[in-house]
């Protein structure tokens, strides 16, 4: 059996994803897992035993990327469709492929409800809508013995290797354990604001490396300690770096955004600060979960632009200010 798992993005969404497809191929091991993703996320997969085949998706070609991903899922001979992200796009794209069953959540769980239209089958689960729960949910429908699986990236020694020379450079012993903290851009309400990454840094107890992607190029760090700015196209390195953190006995601090989670998916020790969102929603599985003392009332919320008289404070927390919101293994006790 040919099966196309389609999950194009985010970059976080598509970590999450991962547990359920290793569930899936655990549970069917006779079974090709072709995975449809966005070419800029493709990366992410190299290693992974279970993945036949990765169809990379043309973000930029519209109608038309959407027809060329379906299509080459149908040359690849998929029987069965399973859309993992819930909207237009990726069930125009399970439709395309003209698999014979075509499975993805009910209307209330996905992020566009009508698009269940194009759907054949549909799924429902309780609780908040986590890109992790629904994949698992959606592959059960297909597999209904498929045990639960955490997210997990994986890397080569090689890897692993050059990101211990890029922290090397950027002025941080990658022999030693060291703590990775985020720095993304303080406009984004689900990041640390300056004052409160500034203390992460000045009371953590192992050295600190900043880390900054593509999207925050412009962004300044506020002090002065060691900065690794990963360039597009250097998903690999983000990866090797997850995995030498948790060799190491390292650990990562940051927001709900995409490195925390490939972070997370490698290994390391990870603290998720949650500010406006929902951490049922969206946290790592693995992680700790922390969240303000003495949250705002407006907490959680789904706003790209914080509206709180005094800006986001809801990020105003650091690693150890913050106050622990999920018990450990819990969603490992919602799944099972």
């Amino acid at each position: 059996m040919n099966v196309l798992c389609v999950r194009l993005s985010a970059m976080g969404d598509v970590v999450q994803s991962l547990g359920a497809l290793a569930a899936l191929a655990q549970a069917m091991p006779a079974a090709r897992i072709h995975v449809a993703v966005q070419a800029a996320f493709a990366p992410l997969l190299q290693g992974l035993p279970w993945v036949a085949r990765v169809i990379e998706h043309d973000r930029g070609a519209g109608l038309a990327g959407i027809r060329a991903t379906g299509r080459a899922a149908r040359e690849a001979g998929c029987d069965v469709a399973l859309d993992l992200q819930g909207n237009w796009k990726s069930a125009a794209v399970a439709w395309c492929s003209r698999a014979t069953r075509r499975i993805g959540m009910s209307g209330p769980w996905r992020q566009e409800p009508l698009s269940a239209v194009l759907l054949g089958e549909s799924v429902s689960l309780e609780g908040p809508r986590h890109p992790a729960a629904c994949a698992l949910a959606v592959v059960r429908a297909l597999a209904p013995a498929a045990r639960l699986h955490e997210p997990a990236l994986a890397a080569t020694e090689q890897e692993v290797a050059a990101a211990a020379r890029a922290v090397r450079a950027a002025g941080v012993d990658p022999g030693r354990p060291f703590r990775v903290v985020l720095l993304a851009d303080p406009q984004d309400p689900r990041s640390q604001r300056p004052a409160a990454l500034l203390r992460e840094v000045r009371a953590a107890e192992l050295p600190v490396l900043l880390l900054a992607g593509p999207g925050e190029a412009a962004v300044e760090a506020p002090v002065a300690v060691p900065l690794l700015r990963q360039q597009k196209g250097e998903l690999r390195i983000l990866v090797g770096l997850g995995h030498l953190v948790a060799q190491l006995g390292g650990d990562v601090v940051g927001g709900d955004q995409g490195p925390l989670h490939v972070l997370a998916a490698c290994g390391a020790r990870t603290h998720a600060l949650f500010g406006p969102q929902d951490a049922l929603a969206t946290a790592p599985p693995a992680a700790r979960v922390l969240v303000q003392a003495e949250p705002p009332a407006c907490m959680p919320c789904r706003e790209r632009a914080c509206s709180h008289r005094d800006g986001p404070v809801c990020t105003d927390l650091t690693s150890a200010s913050g106050r622990e919101q999920l018990p450990p293994h819990w969603f490992k006790s919602r799944m099972s």
